[in-house]
């Protein structure tokens, strides 16, 4: 706060005393110079106090994000992956579409890295019985666990 913020409040304030002052002399209400003088401090503390909480200026409701989601400035490849996991991990029934994807993906990485089909016995064998029954099983709802576990097992493929 500036100087000429408490200049201007204790000019108020004698201003404010001497108009009271006079009024009750006026009154001939006898005032008592010293409480009437701590009245007057009081109350100019307070409104000084209140303007300062209020004149801070107008709100803003703009958030400074330091680093942006990954959703914002991943690969779409990766945000396609994030929303999949997202929809399955919130899906009130077991949805299809997780399962289908990591099917797809070890039948990729089985391709590429082993010249494999995913129905060659061998690749049930690389895969592993966990990888293989939930590729191979009907539909169920994934615990973010066993997402990794699978994941963990295609990458080591």
């Amino acid at each position: 706060m500036s100087a000429r913020t408490w200049w201007r409040r204790l000019l108020g304030g004698v201003v404010a005393y001497a108009v009271l002052e006079a009024g009750l002399e006026l009154a001939k209400a006898d005032p008592d110079p010293l409480r009437l003088a701590l009245l007057v401090a009081s109350g100019v503390a307070l409104l000084g106090l209140l303007r300062d909480a209020l004149d801070g200026g107008a709100a803003s409701w703009d958030v400074d994000v330091d680093v942006p989601s990954l959703r914002e400035r991943g690969d779409p490849r990766l945000r396609q992956y994030l929303g999949l996991l997202d929809a399955h991990l919130a899906a009130r029934s077991p949805d299809p579409a997780l399962r289908d994807r990591l099917r797809r993906l070890t039948t990729q990485v089985l391709a590429q890295r082993y010249a494999l089909d995913r129905d060659d016995p061998r690749a049930a064998e690389l895969t592993g019985p966990e990888l293989t029954a939930l590729l191979d099983g009907p539909p169920r709802r994934l615990a973010p666990a066993e997402i990794d576990r699978c994941l963990t097992q295609i990458e080591e493929l």
